[in-house]
């Protein structure tokens, strides 16, 4: 019971040092527009180059951002597993899982030996978050839900493909 107190303590710890950090960065800064970060009332005429080093620190911080979230809800995860009962045992083999481990990583839910097993196995590693606005190929910009009269990607393939199938090209 000791021992599950000291965890304890420390998982709230770890939780409260968080919750400050992002409370004391301003969400690490990312709350604020880029343009008012930057200070520039408009980008239009910068070259993209001149804010190069403003746009990695902006993708530094949201990436810094979401590591604090990831880490926020782990610590949820574990002070549950505390009440539960069920903390200090590995979530997939079901074994004790080593003091040893739990005092250096107080957030851990899988012995060593599944825990690497899960990582060498398991290729769907999180993306970086920039990537949710990527994916798909132009989703934002040119949505297929409504029937249009416009120029659109399709049109463009089509217009493309017309080539691949006049005499004389080979492929």
């Amino acid at each position: 019971m000791v021992m599950q107190d000291m965890f304890r303590k420390e998982v709230l710890r770890i939780q409260a040092e968080i919750v400050r950090r992002l409370e004391d960065t301003d969400g690490y800064g990312l709350n604020d527009s880029m343009r008012d970060s930057l200070g520039e009332l408009s980008l239009a005429d910068n070259h993209p180059a001149d804010i190069g080093d403003e746009l990695f620190e902006r993708e530094k911080d949201l990436g810094l951002r979401q590591m604090d979230e990831l880490q926020l809800k782990a610590t949820q995860h574990a002070l549950r597993a505390l009440d539960a009962g069920t903390y200090g045992t590995c979530e997939v083999c079901k074994t004790p899982i080593p003091v040893s481990r739990l005092k250096a990583n107080p957030l851990a839910t899988q012995c060593v030996q599944c825990k690497q097993e899960s990582e060498r196995t398991h290729i769907d590693l999180p993306r970086p978050v920039e990537e949710e606005f990527l994916d798909p190929p132009f989703s934002r910009t040119l949505p297929e839900e409504k029937e249009s009269v416009e120029f659109d990607r399709e049109d463009a393939w089509q217009a493309v493909d017309r080539y691949n199938q006049r005499q004389g090209i080979d492929e």
